[in-house]
C-alpha cells in the first residue's frame, strides 16, 4: 500500500526563498570581476546542492573523486525514496568540479534535465562447462612436444651435428709463425716466418710462408740467411700411395656425415616406441574409468532398494535378514568402488609421465576428461593385413639404422686397407728472395725449385691386419643382427594381427554376454520383486550383469591397445 507524505504548509515559502536567492546570485555574477568568478562558480554549486540540485558530467577530469560501489550502495539504502530512485552507475560515482553552471528558468528554479542512465549491467548466469574429454591424440601431441626422452634423442641431431663440424676441422688452414733472435755471442742473427698450411680434400696439402733471416750466421746455417726482403716459398705435397684415396680424415668425415643421416631412424624408432606406450596408458586409463563407473553402478543398486527393502520388512513382506544382507552386499561393492578408485588414480598417474604441458611438467589427468565411451574398433582391411609384414620391413628404422651402421664399418674396413699400402709422398717446393744480397756470391737471388719423393712402410703391417680382420668380423657381426631383426619385425607383425583378431573375437563374445546377463539381471528384479527370488539370488544376477560389463571393458580396451601394437609394429608414426 502506498505511503503519502503530508507537506508542509511552510514548504513552499522555503522554495520561493531558494529560489529567489538563486536569482540573486545570478544578477550579482554579471557585476562581479573575472577574478572572482570561481568564488562564484562554487557558491552557485553549494546553492544547488542545498536546494536538492544535482548535475553530473558525462567526460569525467583526471582529478574527479570516486566512491567504491559499497560506499554508493549504502547511501542510496540511508536516502529518501525520491533520491533513491535516481539511478547512479554500479560500480562507483564519478563526482566533478567542473560542471557547467546550471541553466535556469523564467522564475529562477534550475531546469530540469533527464538524468544521466547507468549502463545496465546484466549479471551473466554461470554455467557449467563441461571440460571437452581428453584424447588420445591430445597425449601423442603431448609426446612429440615435450616428453623428455623424445626431447633427449632430437639431440643427437645435434650431438651429430658438432662431430661432422668437428671432422671437417681436420681441414682447417693452418697459420703457423716463428721468431728467433741471438742478440748475445759470436754469431748474432735474427730469424721470423710466417707460414700457411691447407689440407686438400684429395688427400695432399698446400703450401705457403715467408721468412727473413738477417746477422751474422755459422756457415752450417748459411740456408737460414736470406735477402735483405726475405724469402717468399710455396710447395705442395701429394700422397702417391698410401692415402692417396681415403685417409684417417676423410674416413672421419665420411662416418661423420652418416651418422647425422643415421640418428634419424633412431629419433624415429624412439618416437614410435613411446606412442604406442603412451597409447597402452591411455587405454589403460580409460579402460580404469570405465571399470569404475561400472563399480559405481552396482553399487547403486544396492543403495536403491534399502528404502524398498525396509518398507517391505515392516510389511511383513520380507525377512529382517535381507537387510542385512544388502548391508554386506553395499559395503563388499563400496570395496570393490575403492578399488576401481586405485585402479584409475594408478593409470592416470602413469599417462601423467608422457602428457605434459609445454614446458615438459607431467599433468594428471582429472577424472572429468576421461571420454564417455570406447572409439569404434574398426579391424584394418584384408589386403592391408597381407601386406603388413612387407609394409613393416620397408618402414623398420631399426633395419635402416643397421643399414648406416654397415656402411660406417665399410668405410673403417676402406680405411684399413689402406693402412697396408706403403707411404710415399711427393713434394714440389718452390722459393725466391727478394731485396738487397746478403751474399757476395749472390747464392740467395735466384729462384729455387725442389722435388721429393718419401717413402715409409712398416715390415710387419701387423697393425692395419689387426684392423682388418676387426673390421670384417664387425661387418659379419651386423649382417646377422640386420637378418634377425627382420625377422623378428615379421614376428612382431605377424603376433600384432592375431591379437588384434583375437580382441575382435572377444569383443563380440562379450557384447552378446552383457546382453544376456542385462535380461538377466531384469527379469531377477522382477522375480524379486515378486517374492520369488531372494536379495541371494538377485545379486548373483547383479554381479554376473557387472562382471560381463567388465569383460566388455577389458576387450575393447586390449583391442584399441592391440592397434597401437599393430600401427607400431608396422612402423607407423604418428604424423602418418
Amino acid at each position: 500500500m502506498a505511503t503519502i507524505e503530508r507537506i508542509p504548509t511552510d514548504g513552499h515559502q522555503r522554495q520561493e526563498a531558494r529560489k529567489q536567492e538563486a536569482c540573486e546570485v545570478e544578477s550579482q555574477a554579471a557585476k562581479i570581476s573575472r577574478g572572482n568568478l570561481v568564488v562564484l562558480l562554487l557558491t552557485i554549486v553549494a546553492t544547488n546542492c542545498l536546494s536538492g540540485c544535482r548535475s553530473s558530467s558525462v567526460h569525467v577530469p583526471a582529478y574527479a573523486e570516486t566512491t567504491t560501489a559499497q560506499a554508493t550502495h549504502s547511501q542510496e539504502a540511508a536516502a529518501p525514496p525520491e533520491v533513491a530512485t535516481n539511478p547512479q552507475p554500479a560500480d562507483y560515482e564519478m563526482v566533478s568540479f567542473d560542471e557547467d553552471l546550471p541553466q535556469l528558468n523564467e522564475q529562477g528554479a534550475p531546469l530540469e534535465s533527464a538524468p544521466l542512465e547507468a549502463v545496465p549491467q546484466q549479471a551473466t548466469p554461470l554455467e557449467e562447462v563441461k571440460p571437452k574429454p581428453l584424447s588420445m591424440q591430445d597425449v601423442i601431441k603431448a609426446v612429440e612436444a615435450s616428453y623428455p626422452l623424445l626431447s633427449s634423442a632430437y639431440l643427437s641431431r645435434e650431438v651429430a651435428a658438432g662431430e661432422n663440424v668437428t671432422a671437417m676441422g681436420a681441414f682447417d688452414l693452418k697459420l703457423k709463425g716463428s721468431s728467433i733472435s741471438r742478440p748475445e755471442g759470436f754469431y748474432e742473427y735474427y730469424r721470423q716466418g710466417v707460414s700457411m698450411e691447407q689440407p686438400l680434400f684429395s688427400g695432399g696439402y698446400l703450401y705457403g710462408g715467408y721468412r727473413l733471416g738477417e746477422g751474422n750466421f755459422p756457415v752450417w746455417y748459411g740456408g737460414q740467411q736470406t735477402n735483405g726482403g726475405g724469402e717468399f716459398a710455396t710447395g705442395v705435397g701429394m700422397p702417391l700411395l698410401k692415402d692417396r684415396a681415403i685417409d684417417q680424415r676423410r674416413a672421419e668425415l665420411f662416418k661423420s656425415e652418416l651418422e647425422r643421416q643415421r640418428v634419424e631412424p633412431e629419433i624415429r624408432a624412439q618416437l614410435i616406441e613411446f606412442t604406442k606406450i603412451a597409447s597402452i596408458y591411455y587405454w589403460d586409463w580409460v579402460a580404469a574409468g570405465q571399470a569404475r563407473d561400472a563399480e559405481r553402478g552396482l553399487l547403486a543398486l544396492a543403495l536403491q532398494r534399502v528404502q524398498n527393502i525396509q518398507r517391505r520388512i515392516e510389511l511383513g513382506d520380507m525377512k529382517a535378514i535381507t537387510r542385512i544382507t544388502n548391508e554386506q552386499l553395499i559395503a563388499a561393492r563400496e570395496t570393490k568402488v575403492i578399488e576401481a578408485e586405485r585402479k584409475l588414480q594408478s593409470a592416470a598417474i602413469k599417462l601423467s609421465l608422457f602428457f605434459r604441458n609445454p614446458e615438459g611438467e607431467p599433468l594428471l589427468p582429472h577424472e572429468s576428461l576421461l571420454p564417455g565411451h570406447f572409439p569404434p574398433q574398426l579391424l584394418p582391411s584384408e589386403q592391408d593385413l597381407q601386406d603388413a609384414p612387407a609394409t613393416a620391413i620397408a618402414a623398420s628404422p631399426l633395419l635402416a639404422d643397421i643399414d648406416w651402421k654397415i656402411r660406417q664399418t665399410r668405410i673403417d674396413l676402406e680405411q684399413a686397407e689402406n693402412s697396408v699400402l706403403p707411404k710415399l709422398d711427393a713434394q714440389l717446393y718452390a722459393s725466391k728472395d727478394v731485396g738487397d744480397p746478403t751474399s757476395p756470391k749472390g747464392d740467395k737471388t735466384p729462384f729455387e725449385l725442389e722435388l721429393g719423393l718419401f717413402g715409409e712402410v712398416p715390415l710387419q703391417r701387423r697393425a692395419a691386419f689387426g684392423k682388418i680382420t676387426s673390421t670384417q668380423g664387425k661387418l659379419q657381426q651386423l649382417s646377422l643382427k640386420r637378418q634377425f631383426t627382420a625377422e623378428k619385425t615379421v614376428a612382431t607383425v605377424q603376433d600384432a594381427i592375431s591379437a588384434l583378431l583375437n580382441a575382435k573375437q572377444r569383443i563380440i563374445r562379450a557384447e552378446q554376454n552383457v546382453a544376456l546377463a542385462d535380461e538377466a539381471m531384469k527379469l531377477a528384479r522382477i522375480q524379486f520383486n515378486e517374492g520369488d527370488i531372494d536379495l541371494v539370488e538377485l545379486n548373483i544376477y547383479e554381479q554376473s550383469a557387472t562382471n560381463a560389463r567388465l569383460i566388455d571393458i577389458a576387450s575393447k580396451a586390449d583391442f584399441l591397445k592391440a592397434i597401437a601394437d599393430y600401427r607400431a609394429a608396422l612402423n607407423i608414426t604418428p604424423d602418418s
